[in-house]
């Protein structure tokens, strides 16, 4: 297989792209890409006690990648620390109003993007590429965070 043939670099730039985009999409919330994802998944799991190791294993990133996009949240006053009453130990991250407020618009946005990305596409053939894609996702050894981030807007 030619260079010009590989997947993993078309993958890289639609990655890239998208990132811009929603990035973009999310200035006026003062939000990044990453920032909103993770904020998307904590709304959706608020009534479950979510710590940030639980946030790194569902998204298969570092301890300090993690730490540092809660910490910003954090300063921009999305979420806040709580102790969490099973465990002292552990802390337990809560959303905030603001990040209730506005989580219809950053899925919105969100979805925007995910429409433009499939444009074009029957929902047979987007189906096929998203078992293709969770093929691939296996293949590199990341299956368990695959089939828990089937709802992600990655």
């Amino acid at each position: 297989m030619s260079f010009e043939q590989a997947i993993g670099p078309r993958i890289k730039r639609i990655s890239n792209a998208m990132d811009r985009k929603r990035t973009r999409d999310l200035e006026d919330l003062e939000l990044t890409s990453s920032q909103g994802i993770v904020l998307g998944y904590l709304v959706r799991n608020r009534d479950s006690s979510i710590s940030p190791g639980d946030i790194g294993k569902h998204f298969g990133l570092s301890h300090p990648t993690v730490t540092g996009i809660l910490q910003r949240l954090e300063t921009k006053a999305y979420i806040r620390y709580a102790e969490d009453p099973a465990d002292r130990r552990r802390k337990r991250i809560e959303v905030t109003e603001r990040a209730l407020d506005c989580h219809c618009r950053i899925q919105e946005r969100f979805l925007e993007t995910e429409n433009r990305l499939t444009a074009g596409m029957s929902e047979e053939a987007r189906a096929g590429l998203l078992a293709l894609l969770d093929q691939m996702i296996a293949n590199m050894g990341a299956g368990d965070a695959a089939s828990k981030n089937k709802e992600e807007p990655k």
